[in-house]
């Protein structure tokens, strides 16, 4: 039997009913946790709301997380966007490119707009003055469908309450930048921990694609193929602040390797 890779999750198989059979699982984000997270850390959105005749018109709008991941927006009473809402509530908002959000575009009253201004104007600083006139009016996008487009644009359908129950990413808001400074830091030792700790014993070389709480994502060549490899963390990161150990981890780990030695 093949041996498990360093810090999976080892899980005994019940069902075979047979003492020392194992199946190891690869942690990673649920679709849920992603969209939870796209959620959380966004500035901006596209907005569809129903014009009179029925066709979607679509616009940018700021958005911010209400803490439960349904977004709430403040849009000028001007704006026809305003109209249509309270016309037909019936809206949509797209993120990311990746996450769509059904539901209604419910006015949020007004001790909760109170509740909300700070993590507002947190994420948008420009909009102080907007989101205390009453020019402006407060929508929140109450969903009840979404769906998930994964990195091989496959589409999955999820229930609100997989959104609301999920937990963001404490590193969702790394940005490519951040991605490149990591990439930087691992130099050399990013090869050597998917060919030691990825199980991708023959790789030629790796790229950093992105890090969540669980582990990192790289694109590795190989004779042959080239394909995305996952490498977790030996456990789950609760905060930020824990990504610079958790990295320290890997590499020592990597290095201590058969592999590593031998290199």
């Amino acid at each position: 039997m093949r041996p498990p890779l360093p810090f999976s999750t080892v899980i005994e198989t019940k069902a075979t009913a047979q003492p020392g059979r194992y199946r190891y699982v690869m942690l990673e984000p649920s679709l849920a946790e992603r969209a939870r997270s796209v959620v959380a850390v966004a500035s901006t959105a596209s907005l569809g709301t129903v014009d009179i005749d029925g066709r979607p018109v679509v616009a940018p709008v700021p958005i911010v997380d209400d803490g439960s991941g349904q977004p709430v927006t403040v849009i000028s009473n001007l704006t026809t966007h305003t109209m249509r809402a309270r016309r037909d509530r019936r809206g949509a908002m797209s993120i990311d490119g990746r996450l769509l959000l059904q539901g209604e575009l419910i006015p949020v009253p007004g001790l909760q707009q109170l509740e909300l201004q700070p993590r507002f104007i947190l994420r948008h600083p420009g909009l102080g003055l907007q989101v205390e006139s009453l020019d402006y009016s407060w929508f929140r996008l109450s969903v009840d469908r979404l769906r998930w487009t994964d990195d091989d644009d496959a589409e999955h359908w999820l229930a609100p309450v997989d959104l609301f129950g999920a937990e963001p990413d404490p590193l969702a808001g790394l940005d490519g930048d951040d991605i490149d400074d990591i990439a930087d830091r691992l130099d050399d030792d990013l090869l050597l921990i998917v060919r030691s700790l990825g199980g991708r014993w023959l790789a030629r070389s790796a790229v950093l694609l992105g890090v969540d709480r669980y582990g990192l994502a790289a694109m590795v060549d190989e004779p042959g193929r080239r394909s995305r490899c996952r490498v977790p963390f030996p456990q789950r990161l609760d905060g930020s602040s824990e990504l610079h150990a958790a990295l320290g981890a890997l590499m020592r780990a990597a290095r201590s390797s058969p592999i590593g030695q031998d290199g």
